[in-house]
């Protein structure tokens, strides 16, 4: 219909509110509401078409707030004896916007009723005896009738009553409801605007190098699976197994995000991206995504030395020191991880070419940690077996050290140790000495490939 057929001052029914060409659909207020396609309006409803003056926002000081709606249904049958229109925030009831009583079918004062065709509303306090609805009350504007109301959500609740002479009955009595925004600032109000619906996409990858996973994240939009560009804010990466936890956060941007955790043990790990939402967009989990991080049963050792080369006077020279010696894979061997090379740091030769005068000489060494990444391991797990190749009359190899792990508490080639030494004698000034390496480290070591420095030092 193009003009409100019935007048009071009870405007507003929930469910459906059609905003410039859209449907928001609001919730019910309990298991009896009633929903129903809303459209609210303003300015006086009886004159011209509705259509023109519809509105989905205003000024909460304009009096009246709402002067009338259409919606599709009406009060059900047994709550048309009276309407009332009430403002609640909070889950209190802090106003009233208008009310009506006796409204007969045919506009006159009477005990009929509201009937099933009351589906368009109007308020107005001017209408006279019997021409008009002779029972509405109470149209201010929202700041008046609810004058304790503060900025924020509120609701616009539609009562239908049982009782026709307008004693409500706010437990039992049907109901529509509306949410709304207020600003008292401002002095607006206004429906609040609908936000996408999303689902969010998880892909996740495995670095089988670096030992990380990357996890990508898209937020699309529900209705036609479209990426939704403009969506923003954070998506939260979550670890379910083998354990729970929180990872971290990525940024949403172009509706799209990327995450790289950080190093991780062999296994089998399950993740979740949850989008938290924005202003325009609805939050959304996404499935789960598994990858798998490779291990091994084997480690390999590698020893990289710097070699400080003597230079004292008289000719006291350090040579042939290997630049690198590997130890091979560390395998298990009588409660711990064990490896060797008996040869590989052999030919390392002490030239003396200084007077008979000077003092023995000493070579001595001592290892840094081993590193394998972020991986430790002590140097004191690395021992060795000195020996002479040749050498002058009163030479010696240094003493047997063993790996920490096998002789505690030892602290192995962490701590400076000798390797060979020698008396300055006539016509025999080279000394060739080599020594077996090996490391023993506890069973339960993390895998790696594990490199330490060794420096000798010739005195």
């Amino acid at each position: 219909m193009n003009k409100f057929s019935r007048r009071f001052a009870a405007v507003l029914v929930t469910g459906a509110l059609v905003v410039a060409g859209a449907t928001l659909t609001a919730s019910a207020a309990n298991a009896d509401s009633i929903t129903g396609n809303i459209k609210l309006f303003t300015t006086g409803s009886n004159v011209g078409t509705i259509a023109a003056k519809q509105v989905t926002a205003g000024s909460s000081t304009t009096n009246p707030m709402i002067y009338g709606i259409t919606v599709d249904q009406a009060c059900p049958a047994g709550f048309r004896g009276a309407a009332i229109f009430t403002v609640f925030q909070g889950g209190v009831k802090v106003g009233t916007l208008g009310s009506t009583g006796f409204v007969a079918d045919d506009g006159v004062e009477g005990t009929n009723g509201l009937s099933p065709a009351d589906t368009s509303i109007a308020m107005d306090e001017s209408s006279t005896l019997p021409a008009q609805n002779p029972k509405v009350d109470n149209n201010k504007s929202l700041e008046v009738a609810a004058p304790t109301l503060a900025t924020g959500s509120f609701e616009l609740r539609y009562y239908c009553g049982a009782d026709s002479l307008g004693q409500f009955d706010f437990v039992n009595d049907k109901y529509f409801v509306l949410t709304l925004n207020f600003d008292k600032t401002a002095h607006t109000w206004s429906t609040p605007v609908a936000k996408i619906n999303t689902t969010t996409s998880i892909t996740a990858s495995a670095d089988q190098v670096a030992k990380t996973a990357t996890i990508n994240t898209q937020i699309k939009n529900a209705a036609d699976g479209t990426n939704a560009a403009t969506a923003t804010g954070t998506a939260t990466v979550n670890q379910t197994a083998p354990s729970a936890a929180t990872l971290g956060t990525a940024t949403i941007a172009a509706g799209v995000a990327t995450f790289t955790t950080g190093s991780l043990s062999p296994g089998v790990y399950t993740f979740t991206v949850t989008y938290a939402g924005d202003t325009a967009f609805n939050g959304s989990m996404s499935s789960t995504a598994t990858i798998s991080i490779n291990g091994s049963n084997t480690g390999a050792t590698n020893i990289t030395f710097d070699v400080l080369a003597g230079a004292n006077p008289g000719g006291l020279v350090l040579s042939n020191v290997p630049t690198s010696v590997d130890l091979g894979s560390a395998t298990y061997n009588s409660g711990l991880l064990t490896a060797s090379n008996p040869t590989g740091f052999s030919g390392i030769t002490v030239t003396d070419n200084r007077s008979l005068d000077a003092a023995a000489w000493s070579l001595t060494g001592s290892v840094s940690d081993f590193t394998a990444g972020a991986k430790t391991l002590s140097g004191k797990y690395l021992g060795w077996t000195p020996s002479l190749t040749s050498g002058p009359t009163g030479a010696a190899a240094g003493a047997t050290v063993l790996p920490a792990v096998q002789a505690a508490p030892t602290g192995g080639l962490k701590a400076v140790s000798q390797l060979a030494s020698a008396p300055v004698v006539d016509g025999s000034p080279v000394t060739v000495v080599k020594a077996g390496l090996n490391v023993a480290i506890p069973a339960n070591s993390a895998t790696g490939h594990y490199s330490a420095l060794l420096t000798l030092t010739l005195a």
